[in-house]
């Protein structure tokens, strides 16, 4: 369904704008978008940037749409719509809201440790916390990126680099309408290197925690431009989830992420998996098992048709899906297997994680939900 051609020019003209509407559905997978697209003022009304406007208030903390959920140490992190960041100390009994710097749609939110966070959205914003989230400011936003990226490319192709040139035109028309590429997915190893990636073969890495980014883009052997749906770390393994049943993974000692086909041609929305073996997921309820560091793939029965927007694995070692259509998805035996268990309440999942003992807390369209798994 997602799969793309491959011939020359695909990314100009007609064959653009369509990979442009598939990206719109990709992200909506994650959340309906709104706040951060530029969409009109009402008459009258002076219209503001999202980047440069706080998130507002809201006493609906439990019912607004969520993007993306967190552990810090053992609070719980959520984001979500209009730049909405709430927390639970409790297991996700009950949540409080703070204050975001942006109004942007919140996609993602990444801790290494219990202090030390990251979230990124619509606008490429990324934001970053050093008090468990309690407060928050922007490090990068769409325009940031598209200055640097110009700048940098620009400078290469000054020198004659053929890349550079073809990458600096490329730049040019992501941010030809404004800051419109999203970051989708943000991964720190520690707290000082990580990345954030998002559409059209965006990518960029820091190693002071966000203070300053550089481009990876030249980084990653994906000349199609491909879009990067999320980054995961699986083991030591880095691994970028891509279009076309393609996953990217880093090779430490050349500092550059290498393409590995699933045999798949559909979307990949993440990755996820533990020591022996790695999962690819996404479109259709897909999902693509290698237990030899992606020499070969094995498709799995997933026994649901909804597409798998999260994965996590709990402690006690099973893996846990959740879908588009509000399916939570678990296996006992790393994947060989699958159990449908209902949720609380249908509708939209976007991302899971462990609340506490046999239960974990659910994000999506309708806010927030705890699910006891026994």
């Amino acid at each position: 369904m997602f799969g793309e051609p491959n011939h020359a020019g695909w990314r100009r003209g007609a064959g653009r704008q369509l990979r442009r509407k598939r990206a719109c559905v990709l992200i909506s997978l994650g959340l309906i978008a709104g706040a951060s697209l530029g969409a009109p003022p009402l008459a009258g009304v002076k219209f503001k940037d999202p980047l440069d406007a706080p998130a507002q208030a809201t006493r609906f903390v439990t019912t607004t749409h969520l993007g993306a959920i967190a552990r810090a140490g053992s609070r719980l992190v959520a984001v979500g719509m209009r730049g909405l960041i709430v927390l639970s100390d409790d297991n996700g009994e009950t949540w409080h809201q703070v204050e975001s710097p942006v109004g942007s749609d919140l996609v993602a939110v990444r801790f290494v440790t219990a202090r030390q966070g990251w979230a990124s959205g619509h606008g490429g914003v990324v934001l970053a916390t050093s008090d468990g989230g309690e407060h928050w400011m922007k490090q990068l936003d769409g325009r940031m990126a598209a200055g640097l990226l110009k700048a940098h490319f620009g400078e290469l192709a000054a020198t004659g680099n053929a890349n550079a040139v073809r990458l600096l035109k490329e730049t040019k028309l992501n941010y030809q309408s404004g800051p419109a590429v999203p970051m989708l997915g943000i991964l720190f190893e520690n707290e000082r290197d990580g990345w954030a990636v998002g559409s059209f073969g965006t990518i960029l890495g820091t190693s002071d925690g966000g203070k300053s980014w550089v481009s990876w883009i030249e980084k990653v052997d994906n000349d199609k431009m491909l879009h990067y749906n999320a980054i995961s770390e699986v083991g030591n393994e880095v691994y970028l989830a891509s279009e076309q049943g393609t996953l990217f993974r880093l090779d430490r000692s050349r500092q550059r992420f290498t393409a590995i086909s699933t045999g798949y041609d559909g979307s990949f929305l993440g990755v996820v998996g533990s020591r022996g073996y790695v999962i690819a997921y996404g479109i259709g309820g897909s999902a693509y098992r290698s237990r030899d560091d992606g020499a070969s793939w094995q498709r799995l029965s997933t026994g649901v048709h909804g597409s798998l927007t999260a994965a996590c694995v709990l402690d006690d070692g099973r893996l846990l899906f959740v879908s588009q259509d509000g399916h939570l998805i678990v296996s006992r035996d790393e994947g060989e297997t699958f159990q449908v268990l209902p949720s609380a309440r249908l509708g939209l999942i976007t991302d899971v994680a462990a609340a506490g003992h046999n239960h974990v807390a659910l994000t999506g369209l309708g806010g927030t939900q705890t699910v006891n798994l026994q």
